[in-house]
């Protein structure tokens, strides 16, 4: 009996084990309850989680102005208080949570000083000032309706705060004025550059700090021509601030003839390199050529661009097959995202999407009356994966097909969330007709799989993907409309 009842209890134990094996690796989805918004705060945005709840921002207007309403749930998603905060005469540039608190960073214009002041202010728990505003950065007014271009960005550790801004110069030239503070808001770096570039027709495109303190910079030119039917010469330049040398250096980026559509930067940290990554189309045709890349190696500082263009080749390669008239479309596709792999190479998710404009004349009354709609369609998604050198290693296309009317296309467009192992993509299926939830895996071999995330025969859901945020390596917070309410589904995934 003892030999017999020891084989039991080992089946039992190999049972649990397994059990606890697949309890332990399966994705878990936790929701809040579903709440009736009151105001006119429409707009979310998730700002983060830390052990005394989740935040969560509301706004009317996505100009940030007037109001606010600061929310904070539960750690097991229970709704814990919401806090409106008037901003008087300031807009809010940045919110930040850190374990210190809620950092709300704001922009003010000083009639006196003729400036514009940045602060910076910390909030407990319950969303009540502990300290009074800190005075992070003053620019002087380019001229009378200059309200500043700060932008701002936290480096990857969560650990420095840089704010960067430009100022006009006596020549009429750009300067570049950079920022950078510990996480308790002290001042580690002031510097200002003079640009070689006119102040008008300037753009500071986008921004990267990395954890050693080193920032990049893209900005572009776009001159107007002498006659209409001249194309005019574009410039994009990339600026890198190594901050153990305490040097800003320029890189010309840009052939004669091409523009790059919506460029990202991103950090490699294993091979301790920066990408920034955009298509490239022709300036005369605006069609779709090509796949750029600008690669600079932090270790040698040297820098390289290349140009991969869309030959027959590489079509056939990434749409060959059934898909190939897919590509009679390639113009409409956008970078949504690019993930650094781990050999060098680039995994880019792109989504076709455009927006279009009808309109009908309708009698009212005997009186005609022309009315306008705008329809945004959100299309095929595309997941590729290419080595160092850019050429394909797999691709996968996800067809779907999102249409709406005069909504900027809220419930539309995918969320895309990343672990070491797998790439996540989620998107509201059948919006029209009460449809589902669907999530697609795939893993970095480029195998891919899909399931329906959320039914709706019993609850119409519908994700807000352009609210959503990935707020740690394996955990994604969703604003869900949930029978006509408002409610926050938690998803962690296992790798």
């Amino acid at each position: 009996m003892t030999a017999k009842l020891g084989k039991i209890l080992f089946r039992i134990m190999v049972i649990f084990i397994l059990i606890g094996g697949f309890t332990v690796s399966a994705q878990e989805l936790e929701w809040s309850n579903a709440r009736k918004l009151k105001g006119a705060a429409v707009f979310t945005s998730i700002i983060g989680q830390n052990e005394t709840g989740l935040y969560m921002l509301r706004y009317r207007n996505k100009f940030l102005t007037r109001s606010i309403v600061i929310e904070r749930y539960r750690n097991q998603m229970g709704f814990a208080l919401s806090k409106n905060i008037t901003l008087k005469k300031s807009r809010l540039l940045y919110a930040e949570l850190q374990d210190k608190g809620l950092l709300l960073v704001t922009a003010s214009y000083d009639r006196k000083g003729l400036k514009n002041d940045v602060y910076g202010q910390w909030y407990d728990e319950n969303i009540n000032p502990i300290s009074k505003p800190i005075l992070l950065v003053s620019s002087p007014l380019a001229d009378f309706y200059d309200k500043g271009d700060f932008r701002i960005r936290m480096s990857n550790n969560r650990k420095n705060l840089m704010i960067v801004h430009t100022e006009r110069s006596d020549s009429n030239t750009r300067v570049l004025c950079i920022n950078q503070f510990d996480q308790d808001l002290n001042s580690i770096l002031q510097r200002k550059y003079a640009l070689s570039l006119a102040y008008t027709n300037f753009f500071l495109t986008n921004i990267l700090l990395d954890n050693s303190l080193n920032a990049y910079f893209l900005i572009s030119q776009h001159p107007l021509g002498t006659r209409k039917d001249q194309v005019s010469k574009s410039t994009a330049t990339v600026y890198t601030y190594m901050h153990d040398r305490d040097e800003l250096s320029d890189y010309d980026i840009l052939d004669t003839g091409v523009y790059l559509k919506k460029a990202q930067f991103t950090w490699d940290r294993s091979k301790n390199k920066v990408n920034l990554t955009a298509f490239y189309t022709d300036r005369k045709k605006q069609e779709m050529q090509g796949l750029f890349n600008f690669e600079y190696q932090l270790n040698t500082h040297s820098a390289k661009k290349t140009y991969q263009e869309f030959t027959e080749e590489f079509k056939a390669e990434i749409f060959g097959g059934n898909e190939g008239s897919l590509f009679s479309g390639i113009d409409d596709f956008d970078i949504k995202r690019v993930i650094p792999n781990t050999d060098g190479g680039l995994t880019i998710i792109a989504e076709r999407s455009s927006v279009s404009n009808e309109t009908d004349i309708t009698y009212i009354n005997g009186i005609p009356t022309t009315m306008s709609r705008n329809i945004y369609n959100f299309d095929d998604v595309l997941v590729l994966s290419l080595t160092a050198n850019l050429s394909v290693r797999w691709k996968h296309v996800i067809h779907k097909s999102q249409s709406s009317l005069n909504d900027n296309g809220y419930y539309s467009s995918i969320v895309i969330s990343s672990t070491r192992s797998h790439i996540y993509i989620l998107y509201n299926d059948r919006l029209r007709t009460n449809g589902d939830v669907m999530q697609y895996t795939i893993d970095m071999d480029g195998k891919a799989s899909n399931k329906i995330l959320i039914r709706s025969d019993k609850h119409f859901v519908s994700i807000i993907p352009s609210e959503a945020r990935q707020i740690g390596y394996n955990r994604v917070i969703l604003p869900v409309t949930k029978d006509r309410r408002f409610s926050l589904l938690k998803l962690d995934y296992p790798n």
